[in-house]
């Protein structure tokens, strides 16, 4: 290990056709990391009642890649995992496996329950273990990456937000919110727009400022987690700044940029 921590270690994978069914190609720098071990445990985000997962590491010999082999095909299968979702992977030292956070394609968090987890028994490894059942929950996190259109001139910079977690979180009844990074808050109002399928909310006015503020770059990825949830104030209430001010949406920002630092 060359004196390195597999507990400092955090990558993000985006889910291509094809190249994740079979294998998923470990960044270089994590496999680097690695060093001569040749086995992991893949554990779902969600508390140590969710199951463990071996799976088997080989290199490539003729590429120098290494990749997750026996064991992840069985474990994206159980957790349904598809094209476009995005996975977090993050070392965690007390359960000695690789957590795991997934993001489907509405850019949202995707909301799992280990079937085990209310039995409060220590869940148990294998096959057997990866039987889940989805959570019907409110969505408290989404995540985008940049693109050019987030990311234009003032005037026209925006961001849409997930349909799911719009609802989730009554933005059709609001008309600001937080964004709170390193230490400081940013107010950004919403933006309501007509579509075919219903309203869509967007980041809008202060949105700019967030981005100039923190440099963010096209192919950056955000992390949105709900805080503070806040009261939702009808548009028509005549005591609405009041009301905001005492009881903002917040919600924290964190950004991995393109070349694998986190800003948080």
């Amino acid at each position: 290990m060359a004196g390195l921590s597999l507990g400092d270690s955090e990558f993000f994978k985006i889910l291509l056709p094809g190249m994740y069914e079979e294998a998923l190609r470990l960044p270089a720098k994590f496999a680097r990391d690695l060093g001569a071990r040749r086995d992991l445990k893949l554990q779902l985000a969600g508390g140590e009642m969710m199951p463990l997962w071996d799976v088997e590491v080989f290199a490539d010999e003729k590429r120098g890649d290494m990749y997750l082999g026996l064991g992840w095909k069985k474990f994206a299968r159980a957790h349904d995992l598809r094209d476009g979702y995005l996975l977090v992977f993050r070392y965690d030292d007390g359960a000695a496996a690789l957590t795991v956070t997934v993001f489907d394609r509405s850019t949202c968090r995707k909301q799992y329950v280990h079937a085990g987890a209310a039995g409060g028994g220590k869940a148990s490894r294998g096959a057997g273990a990866g039987r889940l059942s989805l959570a019907i929950a409110e969505p408290s996190h989404f995540a985008v990456s940049l693109r050019q259109c987030n990311l234009g001139t003032k005037q026209n910079q925006y961001l849409n937000v997930p349909v799911e977690f719009q609802d989730a979180h009554g933005y059709a009844r609001r008309r600001q919110v937080k964004l709170r990074m390193g230490g400081r808050s940013w107010s950004v109002n919403l933006k309501r727009g007509k579509r075919v399928l219903g309203d869509r909310t967007a980041f809008k006015y202060g949105w700019h400022q967030f981005c100039v503020d923190n440099s963010l770059e096209v192919g950056d990825t955000c992390f949105f987690t709900v805080i503070r949830e806040g009261a939702c104030v009808d548009d028509d209430d005549e005591e609405w700044e009041d009301e905001w001010e005492d009881d903002e949406h917040v919600l924290k920002v964190e950004v991995r940029k393109k070349n694998g630092m986190m800003l948080t």
